[in-house]
């Protein structure tokens, strides 16, 4: 299997590097997708919100 040249160099620098270095590195990752759940969740959040403005402003207007 071919693998692009990051996810190769990832994988090299992986199984080279240090155990420090890899314990912070996945430090570091793992701090990247708690950021990422947050913004999702946040988002999320927003949309449900906007979700109820949208019914508040509906106003019948007869045509005669």
């Amino acid at each position: 299997m071919e693998w692009c040249p990051l996810c190769r160099t990832a994988d090299v620098l992986r199984a080279t590097a240090p155990p420090e270095l890899r314990d912070q590195w996945q430090s570091v990752q793992r701090e990247a997708l708690l950021t990422m759940r947050s913004l999702i969740d946040s988002y999320l959040e927003r949309i449900d919100d906007a979700e109820g403005a949208y019914e508040t402003r509906v106003e019948e207007i007869p045509i005669e």
